[in-house]
């Protein structure tokens, strides 16, 4: 009877655990780690993201000299994408530590750049004579490109 019982539970158990998230078809080019200057973006194959970049509306009036970034307190933006036409995905904020700057429910776009040439490419890319890629990050209103190891000098850091 007791394994009749246990059998029960964790059938039961089994049905309410929280599914696992799905890969959103055609978001493999645009995973990994991705950065530009001061910032970094990194996306994962169920369509979530993070941004991660020097907050400088929430600098204290103590970094106001030539290196705002650098002090500046380190804000996040939560994304998911949900769609992948082509070279575009799309989504909305999902979160945003400083809702001043960004708010749940902005649109997110993401446009993948391919053939990106010298001078901009770095290892692995100039090694193999490959082009390097780059993400065309657009939030709301507000836009930056973003680069992996193929492009290291195109987004400025």
């Amino acid at each position: 009877m007791k394994r009749v019982a246990l059998a029960i539970f964790w059938i039961a158990a089994l049905g309410y655990a929280p599914k696992a998230a799905a890969d959103v078809p055609g978001i493999a080019p645009f995973t990994g780690s991705w950065h530009a200057h001061a910032s970094k973006l990194t996306v994962d194959s169920d369509g979530s993201g993070r941004l991660t970049y020097a907050d400088i509306s929430a600098c204290p009036s103590a970094c106001d000299g030539h290196n705002d970034y650098a002090d500046a307190p380190q804000a996040t933006v939560d994304v998911m994408l949900v769609s992948v036409l082509g070279d575009t995905a799309t989504g909305s904020v999902s979160a945003a530590s400083n809702p001043s700057e960004y708010t749940v429910g902005e649109p997110v776009t993401i446009k993948l750049v391919t053939g990106i040439g010298d001078p901009f490419t770095g290892p692995p890319a100039s090694v193999s004579g490959n082009n390097g890629v780059a993400l065309q990050v657009s939030i709301g209103t507000r836009g930056a490109n973003y680069c992996n190891d193929t492009t290291h000098n195109y987004c400025g850091g």
